[in-house]
C-alpha cells in the first residue's frame, strides 16, 4: 500500500484558502416592524419586514420581505418579496435590475425592472395595471426614478440621506411619487430628517389636484460609538399613516 500523500491535501487546501482570499464577501440581515397609527388604538403592528444585503467583490443583491402579522383583520394580508442586484462603485450602489412580486389570497402580480446608465429601462408588469382612471406616468417620469426597494435601502442608511437636502424620485410600476428631503437636525441622540411625501402621477386625478402634502420625520439613533442607526421612519400608505421601527 502506498504511503499517503500529506503534500496533496496540503495544496489543495492552500490553493483553496488562496482563492477565498481574494473573494471579498459581507452579508447582513435586518428586521423591521411595521405599525399603522389608527385612532383611538393607537399604532398596531401589522406587518414584518426582513432585508438581506449581500455583497460578493463589487456585484450587490439586496432583498426585501414583507409578511402581514395577521393580528387585525382589517389590515391588507399580502405578501411580498423583491429584490435589486447591481454593482458597487465608490461606495454607492447601483442597481442593475429590480424585481418584486405579491401575492393576496389566489391573485399574484410581478414587476420586473432594469437600469441602463442608471435609468429605468425594459419594464415587465404582470398583469399589468388598470391605468384608465389614473394620471399618466411619462416615460421620462420612470427613467429619472428609482424602485422602492432601493429607495428603502436608501432611507435607513444614514449615508446615503445625511445631507437631508435633496428629492428622491420613485417609480413601483403605478405610481410616480417624490420623497422630498430637507431640515436635517442632530442633537446628543438623534438625527432627524424631514420627509414630504408628494403625488406626481399615477393617482387619480382629483388626488394630483389637491396636492396634498405628507410630512413626516426620518428619524436615527445616535449611539455610544458615534454610529447613526436607523431606528424609524413614517410613511403613508392609502390614507393610512404606517411606521416603520427597526427591531
Amino acid at each position: 500500500m502506498k504511503p499517503f500523500n500529506y503534500k496533496i491535501i496540503y495544496l489543495i487546501v492552500f490553493f483553496s484558502l488562496s482563492l477565498f482570499n481574494t473573494m471579498f464577501v459581507r452579508a447582513s440581515v435586518e428586521t423591521y416592524s411595521v405599525f399603522a397609527k389608527l385612532p383611538l388604538l393607537g399604532e398596531v403592528q401589522v406587518q414584518n419586514i426582513e432585508t438581506n444585503f449581500t455583497i460578493i467583490n463589487n456585484e450587490f443583491d439586496y432583498s426585501y420581505n414583507v409578511k402581514p402579522t395577521k393580528l387585525v383583520d382589517f389590515f391588507d394580508n399580502k405578501i411580498s418579496n423583491g429584490y435589486i442586484k447591481g454593482i458597487i462603485a465608490n461606495e454607492e450602489i447601483n442597481p442593475q435590475l429590480y424585481f418584486y412580486q405579491s401575492k393576496k389570497d389566489d391573485f399574484e402580480r410581478s414587476i420586473k425592472f432594469n437600469y441602463f446608465d442608471g435609468k429605468i429601462t425594459d419594464i415587465k408588469i404582470e398583469p399589468q395595471y388598470d391605468v384608465s382612471k389614473i394620471t399618466k406616468v411619462t416615460n421620462k417620469m420612470i427613467s429619472e426614478s428609482i424602485d422602492p426597494v432601493t429607495m428603502f435601502y436608501l432611507i435607513t442608511n444614514y449615508n446615503r440621506i445625511k445631507n437631508c437636502n435633496f428629492t428622491m424620485k420613485i417609480y413601483d410600476g403605478k405610481r410616480r411619487y417624490n420623497l422630498i428631503f430637507s431640515d436635517p437636525k442632530t442633537d446628543n441622540q438623534f438625527f432627524l430628517c424631514t420627509i414630504t411625501h408628494r403625488k406626481i402621477a399615477g393617482y387619480k386625478p382629483d388626488k394630483i389636484e389637491k396636492d396634498e402634502k405628507y410630512i413626516s420625520d426620518l428619524r436615527f439613533k445616535i449611539s455610544q460609538s458615534g454610529e447613526y442607526i436607523f431606528q424609524e421612519v413614517s410613511l403613508r400608505d392609502n390614507n393610512l399613516d404606517l411606521i416603520i421601527k427597526k427591531n
